[in-house]
């Protein structure tokens, strides 16, 4: 009698473990579509004037996502170049954790914010850093200054913040439906 209740307790408890995991799951899904639907765009990082965003593009390159970079091409850009204004302020595109804000020989100083729909954002290039690893930042915030660190060094480089929406871990085109749809973007 008491191995029967002793098995009955353990299968309850099992049980009610199970819940509570369904449970958390439920509650996770439930904020992720809340989420979506209080922020379901990606905001521009950067100063936008007359609803109107500026991609770079000049003598040594282009800053459309997937052109060629690197000696021989042998790379694809994995994000886009928004111009900018060295010192201009940059801002989160989503609210979200910051995982990594520092220095990078490619991104230069750099923040990325994980997000709760599971999608990453990186802002390279700044100046200065103006959040730092662990904190939340909610849309809009401004998380540091635009610059010209890492690779935008050449002075024949326009100033411009290297902006990469990344969706499980692979870099995703913001242009492709992801940045709000009232900002013009222009080639310049």
């Amino acid at each position: 009698m008491r191995e029967r209740a002793h098995l009955f307790g353990s299968a309850l408890f099992f049980l009610a473990g199970c819940a509570s995991f369904s449970f958390l799951a439920w509650v996770r899904d439930f904020e992720r579509g809340g989420y979506r639907a209080a922020e379901p765009y990606f905001q521009y990082p950067v100063v936008v004037f007359s609803r109107q965003a500026l991609l770079r593009n000049d003598a040594l390159g282009n800053g459309a996502f997937g052109v060629s970079r690197g000696v021989g091409g042998q790379r694809s850009h994995q994000g886009v170049d928004l111009l900018t204004r060295v010192g201009n302020p940059i801002f989160a595109s989503k609210s979200g954790r910051v995982t990594y804000a520092g220095d990078d020989p490619g991104y230069g100083r750099y923040v990325e914010i994980l997000h709760p729909d599971g999608t990453s954002t990186r802002y390279a290039h700044l100046s200065e850093l103006g959040a730092f690893q662990g904190e939340w930042v909610s849309v809009g915030r401004p998380i540091g200054l635009s610059g010209k660190t890492g690779n935008a060094q050449n002075p024949h480089i326009l100033p411009h913040l290297h902006f990469e929406i990344r969706e499980n871990g692979q870099a995703a085109d913001p242009l492709a439906g992801r940045l709000d749809p009232s900002i013009q973007l222009t080639n310049v």
